[in-house]
């Protein structure tokens, strides 16, 4: 059996274990918070968030608790319809999606996360949101249910499409072929920005801050929190009824609580408030309070805000396809993601791509979470990703005079050396496939009595955005991460000799295993990037 956690919910309590998450509604996403991990500088365990209140929790037990309560909440379902005997927690394969667009270091706090809470790491995956909407439109969806009036898009093989996941915080842009096989291959590395739909949501909040006023609202946001939760919730419904027809209006719901605040300080009716809040903002022309606790607001001040979020992913679909030679054969785009159920959305994207066929599926929004499922059943139906970096290893080598920079040569004994030479692994835009291995050679001596040979055996890995960076100290490059083996038999040689081989293993990433030369000994090492506390820097 296969879970997909593709959206997280916060707990709705005031009193949870350790008071971490306090206040906050069953049904807020959590990408809310999570889709910033991505544009962070740092990411690590020890990464805080900030609840409404201005709080700060470890991210990592957030989500920890948050996807605890998922998984109990499944496995009492399972119980109540009496399939729990039949269902043991070894034969259910738990699914995480993230953005294809986070860093390594993100993803592996999103796996410890679900490890965390409770979930073995043995049952448990990671998917790439655009992945595995892929999955699910080249696989299984009948084209009677893609929203489209052509009916000639067909994921056929060697056919190439633009595939944009528009989430609640993130865009994710992927371009894809299906392989004469039937499997799907990666013709450039993902992208993407916080372009989501709660950027919507966001202009709705403001809507409220400008009739009401910051200090109202951050006073209703403090002393009425479930009212202001259910703000949110409408607005998300509210938002997908915003149509491209302009003088249509669609109604928001202002809370009692919020007017009898403002109204404390005017003095007027209920009805009135509104009235004049909104002639106080001179927002006449587009809001109108009709009649009960609600205002009622024309489509043409939301279109504004759509036609600004899009705009950053229009811009970035257009250079992809106009500049990427293996790019331009494509002749289709799929949207899918909640943001993509917009009638709004869909207008721009049509109007921006004329020349192209543009689909969605019906019920967009739950294309990652369906297509997540499949991936879990068989994930070879992923061919080949690109690779978002150049990873490597700093080497000292002996010192060429003629191709070296002079600042990098050190004397080591008699011998000239250059330090500090990034050693690649895999190349930027590299195409990866599952199981492509990479060796690097490890040679080092001890001491008989040094302490150190019953110790791992740790290698700093770095990245770049360049092909074929110089040194680990270009600029653009960063470390990334460290590698770590275990002695094999628990105590290095005194001459240690051989290879650490990384092999791609999916959305994971990699896996580290050491050979030796000398003994043909092996051991499973790791590669942690948390553990980087200054050197993460995401890459532009």
């Amino acid at each position: 059996m296969m879970l997909s956690l593709s959206m997280l919910p916060w707990r709705k309590t005031k009193n949870t274990r350790d008071g971490i998450i306090s206040k906050i509604s069953k049904w807020t996403c959590l990408n809310q918070y999570v889709c910033y991990l991505r544009y962070l500088k740092t990411v690590s365990r020890d990464l805080e968030i900030k609840d409404i209140d201005g709080k700060c929790v470890n991210a990592l037990r957030v989500f920890a608790h948050c996807i605890q309560f998922l998984r109990s909440h499944f496995l009492e379902r399972l119980k109540e319809r009496n399939f729990r005997s039949e269902i043991t927690e070894d034969k259910i394969r738990y699914i995480v999606t993230v953005p294809a667009i986070w860093s390594d270091a993100a993803k592996q706090l999103m796996k410890e996360a679900a490890i965390e809470a409770g979930i073995s790491q043995h049952r448990l995956m990671l998917a790439y949101e655009p992945e595995a909407a892929a999955v699910y439109c080249s696989q299984r969806i009948p084209q009677h249910l893609m929203i489209g009036e052509e009916d000639s898009v067909k994921f056929l093989p060697n056919q190439s499409y633009v595939l944009v996941d528009l989430g609640g915080g993130t865009v994710d842009i992927t371009v894809q072929s299906v392989s004469s096989t039937g499997k799907l291959e990666n013709l450039y590395k993902a992208c993407g920005g916080p372009w989501g739909g709660n950027n919507i949501n966001r202009a709705c909040i403001e809507l409220y801050t400008n009739l009401f006023g910051e200090p109202t609202m951050a006073e209703f946001c403090r002393e009425n929190i479930d009212d202001f939760f259910d703000i949110l919730q409408k607005i998300e419904i509210v938002k997908r009824n915003i149509s491209t027809r302009v003088e249509r209006t669609v109604a928001l719901d202002v809370p009692m609580t919020l007017i009898d605040k403002h109204r404390a300080t005017c003095g007027n009716t209920p009805q009135a408030c509104l009235q004049q809040v909104i002639k106080d903002a001179k927002l006449q022309e587009l809001i109108e309070a009709k009649w009960g606790y609600k205002i009622y607001v024309k489509n043409a001040y939301f279109i504004k805000f759509f036609q600004e979020i899009c705009k950053n992913t229009v811009d970035m679909v257009k250079d992809i396809i106009r500049n990427e030679q293996q790019c331009k054969m494509v002749k289709s785009l799929v949207l899918v993601g909640g943001f993509a159920e917009s009638e709004v959305v869909q207008h721009i994207f049509k109007e921006s791509f004329p020349e192209y066929i543009v689909r969605i599926p019906l019920e967009a929004g739950l294309v990652v979470l369906k297509g997540a499922v499949i991936f879990g059943f068989d994930n070879s139906v992923i061919q080949s990703r690109k690779c978002p970096y150049t990873y490597g290893i700093s080497l000292l080598r002996e010192f060429n005079p003629k191709t070296d920079d002079p600042a990098k040569s050190v004397m080591m004994g008699n011998q000239l050396m250059a330090d500090s030479v990034f050693e690649t692994i895999f190349e930027v835009g590299e195409i990866l496939t599952i199981g492509k291995k990479q060796n690097i050679k490890v040679k080092t001596n001890h001491e008989s009595n040094d302490p150190v040979r019953s110790e791992p055996m740790e290698i700093e890995v770095f990245s770049s955005t360049e092909q074929s960076p110089k040194y680990t100290t270009d600029p653009t490059c960063h470390r990334r991460g460290i590698i770590s083996v275990p002695p094999p038999n628990g105590q290095w040689p005194e001459l240690v000799e051989g290879r650490i081989e990384v092999e791609v293993t999916g959305t994971d990433n990699f896996q580290i295993t050491y050979g030796d030369g000398a003994t043909g000994l092996s051991t499973s090492g790791t590669i942690d990037f948390l553990l980087i506390q200054n050197g993460d820097t995401e890459l532009e």
